[in-house]
């Protein structure tokens, strides 16, 4: 997987961190995912940016500014560094397999009623974009 893509995957379990999704993923995902978190931590140790930037994430996890910035630079570590990049590689494939094919972020079933982001990994059918002003239907079976 590439960088960005692997950033994009992976920012957000950092910027919630590990507490937010034990309770809703379970204590083996929640680990995972800390152990993910403590990786990012570890790596970004003595840049500063890369520091603040985390921290600025971690506070405001639902920013999307906050989150960008957080896929920019972990993009970056992960781009200059293989080990790292095979490590976070390595607990992304761990988090997608441990929720049977569906991540902590899989939000079928939900209704929205409000604007709404999504980040996929694997994505099996349409992917839909834009603004919505009643029930979208996929299946073409109805």
């Amino acid at each position: 997987m590439d960088p960005l893509t692997l950033a994009v995957i992976a920012a957000p379990f950092v910027a919630k961190g590990a507490e937010a999704f034990s309770s809703s993923a379970g204590d083996k995902l929640g680990a995972k995912v800390g152990e993910l978190c403590q990786a990012v931590i570890d790596k970004f140790r003595g840049d500063s940016d890369a520091e603040e930037t985390l921290a600025l994430a971690q506070k405001r996890p639902d920013s999307k500014g906050q989150q960008s910035a957080l896929e920019e630079i972990l993009a970056e570590k992960l781009k200059d560094d293989q080990d790292f990049a095979a490590k976070v590689q390595r607990l992304v494939d761990d988090l997608q397999k441990g929720g049977g094919g569906r991540t902590v972020f899989d939000q079928r079933g939900q209704t929205v009623h409000s604007s709404q982001t999504n980040i996929a990994g694997n994505v099996n059918g349409p992917v839909l974009s834009g603004n919505f002003s009643g029930p979208v239907n996929t299946d073409k079976s109805k």
